[in-house]
């Protein structure tokens, strides 16, 4: 929670698919000015990267248009997330997640991490052909490589295309395999993070040089699905996602966010 909360209230109450709301209008509401950036910079209204963001994105609202001149925003209803509890950090629970008992149930829609609650968003699912059999791509071979870069360590063989249906999210993801989080990351947009990173993979990060992880965590998604265990993303949203990403990785020890560790695929 944060001082933008009322608003979070307030359109929650609406229940409306369209809420018009001026900007002294919404002043009332919060209880204080806006603060003068939202008066000369769209950007304070973009959905995502801003504590402001996060209430309305968690109210199940985006911001659709936002008229400076005439000092109206429009939000408009999205698929709501349950606003996390304020709680105090010194008796924030540290989850038994780290241990080796698999404590995510098959099908959680939420699970806790350090306090935290993360909501289940899909399953990462690669494009299968008519017979359910993942469909190969081989992006390495579109590369011009004008400078004779040699394949990093996670960029040589097959990889798999998915997508995720999501919203411009900034926050922190989970991902979950066999009932245990593998990895944690943060990302200021989760739909392009998944759809334009790990989703599809460059043709330049198969080479050294490159984005790397997107490649190791591709591959991840390819070998689970085809172990018949694919991979469960959760997410939480919040404007902190940096600090809350290393408060995770300093609590839960994953496979896939550890350096230098190698895959068994």
């Amino acid at each position: 929670m944060n001082t933008y909360s009322p608003l979070y209230e307030y359109l929650r109450a609406s229940g409306r698919e369209e809420v018009l709301i001026a900007f002294s209008v919404l002043e009332k509401v919060l209880g204080f000015a806006l603060p003068k950036s939202a008066y000369t910079y769209k950007d304070w209204w973009a959905n995502g990267g801003h504590s402001q963001a996060s209430v309305w994105l968690h109210a199940g609202y985006k911001v659709d248009k936002v008229d400076i001149h005439g000092k109206v925003v429009i939000f408009r209803r999205i698929d709501a997330i349950p606003m996390p509890k304020a709680q105090d950090k010194k008796t924030r629970i540290v989850p038994i997640l780290e241990t080796k008992i698999s404590p995510v149930a098959p099908k959680s829609k939420t699970i806790m991490a350090c306090g935290y609650k993360f909501s289940f968003i899909q399953e990462l699912v690669p494009e299968c052909d008519a017979e359910g059999t993942i469909i190969k791509y081989y992006p390495q071979n579109d590369y011009a490589n004008k400078k004779g870069l040699p394949l990093s360590e996670y960029g040589k063989g097959a990889f798999c295309r998915f997508s995720i249906n999501a919203g411009a999210w900034s926050g922190v993801y989970i991902w979950v395999a066999d009932g245990q989080i593998i990895y944690i990351g943060e990302t200021v947009g989760l739909r392009q993070r998944f759809n334009m990173g790990y989703g599809h993979i460059s043709p330049r990060n198969c080479y050294k040089g490159g984005q790397s992880t997107n490649c190791k965590m591709n591959k991840v998604v390819f070998s689970s699905y085809e172990r018949g265990e694919p991979i469960r993303l959760y997410f939480h949203i919040t404007a902190d996602y940096k600090q809350i990403e290393r408060e995770l990785l300093g609590t839960i020890h994953t496979p896939y966010n550890a350096k230098n560790n190698h895959l068994s695929l």
